[in-house]
């Protein structure tokens, strides 16, 4: 018996039950319209500034890295508000948000590999499909009194969340 599979892997397979949850999402007002150009700049500007902290407390502050790890998270975040927003929209859910990011950028702008990315780092699931979801880590490193974070795990993680950051600049620059 295999896995289940997820919301935005069933969305990627059937663009008819993406596009129905979506209606549904605007219905429900979880994604609204009307987001500017402001939005899409301010989301940018946070998620580069929550990678300038995560690398600087790598760097100066040594022994603190799972701080690092939650900065990651929030970048990721951040990076992905920014896209919604260049599309018009602001999203009151993480799912919501992978659904425009689905919608509007892929597979044209992001991969599969991107929307692992973005799933593993905003949504706690059941199901362990990567070894790192940076989510859960996040919230061990914020709630948790027992999980040790290393320099090298804070660094591998934050490798995806720059790289993440840095697609989601070059698709709205390219679009602007």
């Amino acid at each position: 018996m295999g896995l289940k599979k997820e919301k935005w892997e069933l969305w990627l397979e059937n663009r008819n039950l993406l596009e129905s949850d979506f209606r549904g999402y605007i219905k429900k007002m979880v994604i609204r319209t009307g987001a500017s150009s402001i939005e899409v700049e301010g989301h940018l500007h946070k998620a580069k500034r929550n990678l300038q902290l995560s690398r600087r407390i790598i760097d100066e502050f040594k022994d603190f890295y799972e701080w690092s790890i939650v900065s990651y998270y929030y970048a990721v975040y951040q990076a992905a508000l920014a896209l919604c927003a260049l599309k018009g929209y602001s999203t009151k859910s993480h799912t919501a948000t992978i659904s425009l990011l689905v919608k509007f950028f892929y597979p044209a702008h992001i991969t599969e590999d991107d929307l692992k990315t973005v799933v593993n780092t905003m949504m706690a699931e059941g199901d362990i499909r990567e070894f790192v979801e940076l989510k859960n880590y996040r919230e061990d490193a914020t709630y948790s009194i027992s999980v040790d974070y290393e320099k090298v795990l804070a660094e591998s993680l934050g490798e995806k969340a720059v790289d993440f950051v840095s697609k989601a600049e070059m698709i709205i620059r390219n679009s602007l």
